[in-house]
């Protein structure tokens, strides 16, 4: 009669130990005021607690009043919903005390998930790093006033830049009038 052994036999030493950092690992950049966040791997379960750590230590290292976090996940093979939640729950604590944290991900899906889950829904997605880096300077732009150039002092057109909740100036036409004949 064979018994199941009430011990278990070591692990092989083929099948080595793994580690949150095997799985995940993070490069820091600075772009003036703005720290880029680079993240290649598995952003899941197992990696949580690690990233966490390390976005907060990204976002501790902004140190100017117009400074910002820009995570970019373009390289990441799986970003979890939790993953993700996390990072939205910490970009909502910086938030407060003036620091802004945005994600790049070039995955439609992660950025319809993240418009989707309510947790996740203030956190500004991007689909590249050039597009989060210029929506940071446009928000803490000072606003300009632009001639329209007919000496009267008047300012030109002013709109809100989409998506940005950024008022923008231009003396030029808006496309459906700048061209005749279009509806």
């Amino acid at each position: 009669m064979n018994r199941p052994s009430a011990h278990r036999s070591p692990p092989s030493p083929s099948v080595p130990w793994r580690s949150p950092h095997d799985q995940l690992s993070f490069r820091v950049r600075r772009r003036g005021d703005i720290v880029v966040l680079a993240v290649r791997g598995q952003a899941d379960a197992f990696t949580l607690a690690l990233w966490r750590q390390q976005v907060r230590a990204a976002a501790d290292t902004v140190t100017s009043p117009h400074g910002a976090l820009v995570v970019d996940a373009t390289r990441l093979d799986f970003l979890s919903l939790r993953s993700l939640a996390a990072l939205s729950d910490v970009a909502a604590q910086y938030r407060r005390d003036g620091i802004d944290i945005s994600l790049v991900t070039g995955d439609p899906a992660i950025a319809r998930i993240a418009r989707a889950d309510t947790r996740a829904a203030l956190l500004p997605v991007r689909s590249t790093v050039v597009s989060a880096l210029t929506a940071v300077h446009l928000r803490h732009r000072p606003p300009e006033v632009v001639s329209d150039g007919s000496g009267t002092g008047c300012p030109a057109r002013t709109r809100e830049l989409p998506g940005t909740g950024v008022t923008g100036h231009s003396d030029l036409p808006d496309a459906a009038t700048a061209v005749p004949g279009a509806p």
